[in-house]
């Protein structure tokens, strides 16, 4: 499916979102695997969220992540995805595909896979606000 995942060996963590700020859906994380060169490209080149969703739910389970639904538990000691490596988010109003780096600006992915720096593939659109995932996932409890 995404042959090119296995041979990588960082530990790079990453958390995948539908939309961005406090209403973002979580997807689910991976606790490996979450640099910007490991993700298939096949996630960074959707338009629309059914297929963009499809597409990290196969991604994490080829690297044994964890799948956003209830009744799961968000997977980091820290609240929300600024401390993790790399975020990813689908903007629904954009139709594309946004990077974060430990909670930094928003960055085109495919614009780094084609070798533009980071301040190139800055995409304008500032540091993303983030949910607060232990008081989403673990207000059931």
């Amino acid at each position: 499916m995404f042959p090119h995942v296995k041979r990588i060996q960082k530990q790079m963590k990453a958390d995948f979102y539908v939309g961005v700020g406090q209403d973002a859906e979580w997807i689910g994380s991976v606790s490996n695997f979450g640099e910007i060169y490991q993700i298939p490209i096949e996630i960074f080149i959707q338009v629309n969220n059914i297929m963009y969703e499809e597409k990290v739910f196969e991604f994490i389970k080829l690297c044994n992540g964890i799948i956003g639904q209830h009744p799961c538990k968000w997977p980091w000691p820290w609240e929300d995805s600024r401390m993790t490596d790399y975020s990813y988010f689908f903007i629904p109003e954009h139709e594309k595909v946004y990077a974060s780096i430990e909670g930094n600006e928003l960055i085109d992915p495919i614009k780094i896979l084609q070798g533009y720096s980071l301040l190139e593939a800055s995409t304008g659109l500032g540091v993303p606000e983030f949910p607060n995932m232990k008081k989403i996932i673990n207000k059931g409890e």
